[in-house]
């Protein structure tokens, strides 16, 4: 089963760590891990570099984008989307400071969830503390000047 964490991130942070992502990774990591006295500093690191999800736009696009499919229904806050056709399940959970999409299966499920996402904010930015992956859902698009 994959678990992820989604962050809103600051524009300037998104922009600034762009090819960085490592880093990001690395803060969420020590606020997972760090001890008590660290982890309180750590959290409020990464309360500083996130925005305030924007909840009721979130929930406008999942029940724009969702509500005609069978396979997709509301639950106690919790988004469940079960394609049965292709193994493939996903849950998606508002916490108001991030996201968490659990899924398992093909990674169908959980692609329509970060598709939304990305549609809403391009700075979302996703954590699987188990597998150790992590990256943009909708990568920064990245400016060279000559």
């Amino acid at each position: 089963m994959r678990h992820y964490h989604i962050y809103l991130l600051e524009p300037e942070v998104a922009a600034n760590y762009f090819g960085k992502e490592w880093l990001i990774f690395q803060l969420f990591i020590e606020g997972e891990t760090a001890n008590t006295e660290l982890k309180e500093i750590v959290q409020k690191q990464i309360k500083y570099i996130s925005s305030t999800l924007p909840s009721l736009k979130i929930r406008k696009n999942l029940d724009q984008t969702l509500k005609m499919r069978s396979d997709f229904y509301v639950l106690n806050e919790h988004y469940y989307l079960d394609v049965k056709a292709l193994e493939s399940k996903a849950v998606l959970k508002d916490h108001g400071h991030f996201i968490t999409v659990s899924a398992s299966g093909s990674y169908q499920a959980e692609t329509v969830f970060f598709e939304i996402l990305r549609k809403v904010n391009s700075c979302f930015f996703a954590v699987d503390f188990g597998n150790k992956n992590y990256g943009w859902l909708n990568p920064v698009k990245q400016v060279n000047y000559i």
